[in-house]
């Protein structure tokens, strides 16, 4: 399941096709009519702003960007502590948040 805006809102051309190009022109519309509402804020999330719609990031629509960076060790810990609360688990958390720091390396 994709819960990204890029899903939903490609590039047009991007190979996405007809049904594509028409739920982004779907979507930019509505969002242009929320405009006038003044006080709607919307969000969307996306690990790859490179392909969505240039036309989505025209001011009043998604005209703010805020990069949110990966997790370091303490608060990896502190995620898998939370989730511990709900799944016991028998390694200890601090080996486990230790393990997973390779995440941080995609890309460098």
């Amino acid at each position: 399941m994709q819960d990204e805006i890029d899903a939903i809102a490609p590039a047009r051309g991007s190979g996405s096709g007809n049904a594509g190009d028409r739920v982004l022109t779907q979507l930019l519309t509505e969002i242009d009519g929320i405009e006038s509402l003044g006080s709607v804020t919307i969000v969307a999330a996306t690990n790859r702003p490179d392909v969505i719609d240039s036309a989505l990031m025209r001011p009043g629509r998604f005209d703010r960007m805020v990069y949110i960076g990966l997790p370091n060790l303490s608060d990896r810990l502190e995620i898998l502590q939370i989730q511990a609360k709900k799944q016991p688990i028998q390694i200890p958390l601090e080996t486990i948040a230790e393990m997973v720091r390779c995440f941080d390396c995609f890309g460098n």
